[in-house]
């Protein structure tokens, strides 16, 4: 099973979670954007997800398979957020990356 659907979901979620209240404290260096253009990006990044999981699996498989793949990068994120809640919204990038090398194999 394809994982880009997953380390896209995590990317959009990381994004939806820095721009939420309660991780706006946290410090932003490096990669972490504003508030406002987090958001738009994680559901930008949620709509990319959808489409790859509908061109990959077809409108059946597809809807089940992006929410399959959803929750296990949400699940990821939720983890690392608990440990190391910087470093996990931080790992937006790679895991954006990482999803568009596996989108393009």
């Amino acid at each position: 099973m394809s994982l880009e659907v997953a380390c896209l979901g995590y990317a959009a979620f990381a994004n939806l979670a820095r721009a939420g209240h309660r991780h706006r404290g946290l410090r932003a260096t490096g990669t972490m954007p504003t508030p406002q253009a987090a958001r738009i990006a994680g559901w930008a990044l949620l709509a990319l997800s959808c489409a790859i999981a509908f061109l990959r699996f077809g409108p059946f498989q597809g809807m089940v398979a992006w929410l399959g793949m959803l929750s296990l990068g949400g699940v990821a994120l939720v983890l690392a957020l608990s440990r190391w809640p910087d470093r996990a919204l931080q790992a937006w990038l790679p895991a954006l990356v990482l999803g568009a090398v596996f989108a393009l194999v």
